[in-house]
């Protein structure tokens, strides 16, 4: 795999030459379902559409989609075809699932059951973001930017080895993480510093293996090496990081949206930690970031 791009993401992925088997749950819904048809239309997935199946055949047709070319499974609500997507998972015959229209609260309840659930054993569970910036010389991963609100030093682990094993899989095999902070020294009364600096060192002790960890690291010097050179710090992955750990969902939220709203970015995100990957994609949100998550899901899953 060459130098990785997300505007060439979806032409990458159909390149593997295998479909991804997606299942959208409450897919009755015209612009719920935009992504998952302009996926099928790339000949990037095999859908699985969950929900009201009435409404769902009529949304196809009104879109100019034919229902034979789909897998329709009616269910009589919400949570039923919550349920059926976590069967098919367990079955084995999907390989990510993507939201309808329904909340996400009430889409993660069902998927974090421990009982019933499809929680990996040990993992957590986090959106991980690609993000491509026309300022910064490489896509890069950010986490946790939706579901943890102040993760402790265990939790963070685990947001790191997401974002790890997704960067792993997109080619970037020893990934440069910067834990971000206020500040690039241990300050005693900021919990975030103690424990960026605990991590650090597991992983110069050889306990954190698959990346290079810094931390604590402010955002400046995690992305700018000019930044870094004006201030002399040193670091493999100052200015150049592949990874930005945020230490709360508040800065995570904020960095991603402020993004968006100011910058020039292309993303594309995954719900990782369970037995298979989710896409969430805003209700209100364009169908082209959800098609670039869909193609991410296709390509990652392509490799199993």
């Amino acid at each position: 795999m060459g130098e990785f791009r997300l505007d060439t993401l979806i032409e990458e992925a159909r390149a593997t030459g295998r479909r991804g088997r997606a299942a959208q749950v409450a897919a009755h819904d015209p612009h719920a379902l935009e992504a998952m048809i302009a996926a099928r239309r790339e000949d990037l997935i095999d859908a699985v559409l969950i929900g009201d199946g009435a409404r769902i055949n009529t949304c196809l047709r009104e879109a100019g989609e034919s229902p034979e070319d789909y897998t329709i499974i009616d269910s009589p609500d919400n949570l039923a075809s919550v349920s059926k997507a976590i069967e098919l998972v367990r079955a084995g015959s999907i390989d990510f699932i993507v939201k309808g229209i329904l909340e996400t609260a009430e889409l993660m309840k069902s998927m974090l059951n421990k009982e019933t659930g499809i929680v990996k054993p040990g993992a957590i569970v986090c959106p991980v973001a690609l993000v491509q910036s026309p300022r910064y010389h490489k896509v890069f991963a950010l986490a946790d930017v939706g579901i943890n609100l102040r993760p402790d030093k265990e939790k963070r682990i685990k947001i790191m080895n997401n974002a790890v094993w997704l960067l792993q899989r997109i080619g970037v095999a020893n990934p440069k993480v910067a834990l971000l902070s206020y500040v690039e020294k241990v300050n005693p009364k900021m919990e975030d510093t103690v424990e960026a600096d605990e991590i650090k060192q597991m992983n110069l002790a050889g306990e954190i293996t698959g990346c290079i960890v810094e931390g604590p690291i402010s955002l400046d010097l995690a992305i700018s090496a000019e930044s870094a050179k004006i201030k002399r710090y040193e670091s493999p992955v100052a200015g150049d990081a592949d990874a930005l750990i945020v230490p709360d969902i508040v800065s995570g939220n904020l960095l991603i949206k402020g993004m968006g709203f100011f910058g020039d970015i292309q993303t594309a995100d995954l719900v990782l930690g369970l037995s298979v990957p989710l896409i969430f994609g805003s209700r209100g949100g364009p169908a082209e970031g959800k098609l670039r998550s869909i193609a991410l899901a296709t390509l990652v899953s392509s490799q199993d």
